[in-house]
């Protein structure tokens, strides 16, 4: 039951809008990692976000970039490149849902 809400929950999250943003700053923590602070429209104002870490920046400071978020939830933000199609989760949910109806059922006849 908990790898198929692990996996609904991650399915859900990928399902969100695309506006474009402009990259505000760009950082680089100890660690190497960088993190970029875009600010984009939503929900009829202007939302800033952290969205990390890159290896490479997606934009430099001042540059437009792609953003994807959840307008019910503005802090699930993150650049298309970070967001999977979804197929992989998918898989594992229907596995995950057989295995839990498979164990049910064993527990319920056995």
């Amino acid at each position: 039951m908990l790898v198929l809400g692990v996996t609904v929950r991650i399915f859900w999250r990928g399902r969100a809008l695309r506006v474009r943003g402009k990259c505000i700053n760009v950082s680089a923590p100890s660690h190497g990692s960088l993190f970029v602070q875009v600010r984009f429209p939503a929900e009829g104002s202007e939302w800033v976000a952290i969205l990390g870490p890159f290896n490479f920046p997606p934009a430099r400071v001042g540059e437009p970039m792609e953003v994807v978020y959840d307008p019910r939830n503005l802090s699930n933000s993150e650049t298309p490149e970070q967001i999977t199609d979804g197929r992989l989760t998918m898989a594992v949910m229907v596995f995950a849902s057989v295995v839990l109806v498979a164990s049910l059922a064993t527990l319920a006849l056995g």
